[in-house]
Parts: structure tokens; C-alpha cells; sequence
């Protein structure tokens, strides 16, 4: 028997997502707003999407649009179809999310040479993911965002670092919990990719923007 994908329910002849008692339109308001794009923006990447459209989505005037219109604001978002199903889901009082190895979503840093593969959902109470640092290349505080708890754990390589002035290396199991308004840095001293797991709290991308381009969703 093909199982239905969740994310991506349809019913009816119209071909319109059933009425699951998310709210799209904030869902998809919330996407847009992270990434810094107008709505005019959006509907230029979208390559077809009426604004009038996008605006009826977003205040809720259009509580089921149509598969096709999904497809297009998920493509002026940079993300998938599912992916706003995602972000609608969180918001729900109760929240249930399975993913993956490849992960809910991806933050680049090219210029630092890292990346984040986040495996909880987009929300602002936690973030747990895994950072993928490249060789020779180190990560501090300012991308951590500097607030809440923060627990780290070597799952590959190893890094070298400071908290507060005090040297610190990690091996591979080691882990490491400080606050996240510690002065900190960390560094990936081998001649491979090393990987960290990250768990913060609140989420250390909690409040902040990133343009499609640098916040590449890998639904």
C-alpha cells in the first residue's frame, strides 16, 4: 500500500490540503519576515505568484491554498512545500516531528567554514542540530548568539578552544556544557571535517534573519 505523505496532505477535487487546523498563512508570514524578503520579493522569486495572493495567504483569507500556490511560495522562500507545513506544525500546542540523518533545515557560514544541520524544528525555545566545522577553521560566541544554556559533544575530529580565557579540547565523546554569554571559540585543528553536536536553549537562532541564500532548507 503507497503511503500518503503527511506533509502534503490533498483532499477533495480541488486538489487543495485538507484542513489540518494549522495556520499557513502565519507559517508562511513568519518564513518570509526571517528572511528579510517583501512580499513583492517573494512573488518575483516565486516567478508567477500574485501578491494579492500572498497577502489573502498570509492574513487568512485563504485558509487551504491550492497545491500550486504552495509550490510557488515555497520556491520564493527557498524551501520546500513541506517546510512550511513544518513551521505550521510547531506553532500547534501539541508538536510531533521525525526526521532524519540530512536534517529539518541547514544554516551556512561559508565565509567561517561552518555549518549547522538542525535537527529539531524551527522554533525559538531550542535548537538541536549537529555543526559541521571545516578544516582549520573555528567558530566563537557571536554565532552561538551569546544567551541561554549550551551543550556541546565531539562526534567526530576533534576541536580545541577557549571558555572565559581557559584552554579546552575536545575529543571525540568529550562534551562540554557553559552558558551561552561565555566567551567562547572553538577550532577545528585536523586536516578533516569535524562535527559537534549542539543543543541550545533557547535556540542560539532564536530572533534572527537569514536570506534564502544563507539559510538553505533541505526539506
Amino acid at each position: 500500500m503507497k503511503r500518503k505523505n503527511p506533509q502534503t496532505k490533498t483532499g477533495g477535487r480541488s486538489g487543495e490540503p485538507r484542513r489540518t487546523g494549522i495556520n499557513l498563512g502565519r507559517s508562511v508570514l513568519e518564513l518570509r519576515k526571517e528572511r528579510g524578503l517583501s512580499g513583492v520579493e517573494l512573488c518575483r522569486r516565486s516567478n508567477g505568484l500574485d501578491p494579492r495572493t500572498l497577502t489573502a495567504v498570509e492574513k487568512g483569507r485563504i485558509r487551504n491554498p491550492s497545491i500550486a500556490t504552495l509550490e510557488m511560495i515555497a520556491k520564493g522562500l527557498g524551501v520546500a512545500v513541506s517546510g512550511i507545513f513544518r513551521r505550521a506544525e510547531v506553532s500547534l500546542p501539541e508538536c510531533f516531528s521525525q526526521g532524519t540523518p540530512k536534517g529539518l533545515y541547514r544554516i551556512a557560514f561559508p565565509s567561517k567554514g561552518v555549518e549547522f544541520i538542525a535537527f529539531s524544528p524551527s522554533i525559538d525555545e531550542l535548537f538541536c542540530g549537529k555543526v559541521l566545522v571545516d578544516p582549520g577553521k573555528s567558530f566563537d560566541g557571536s554565532i552561538l548568539n551569546g544567551t541561554g544554556a549550551v551543550f556541546l559533544q565531539t562526534l567526530s575530529g576533534r576541536f580545541e578552544g577557549k571558555v572565559d580565557g581557559r584552554g579546552v579540547t575536545l575529543k571525540e565523546g568529550d562534551n562540554l556544557f557553559f552558558s551561552g554569554g561565555m566567551d567562547v571559540s572553538f577550532g577545528n585543528p585536523l586536516q578533516r571535517q569535524g562535527a559537534l553536536l549542539l543543543v541550545s536553549a533557547p535556540s542560539c537562532f532564536s530572533g534572527r534573519r537569514f536570506t534564502a541564500a544563507r539559510n538553505p532548507c533541505d526539506l
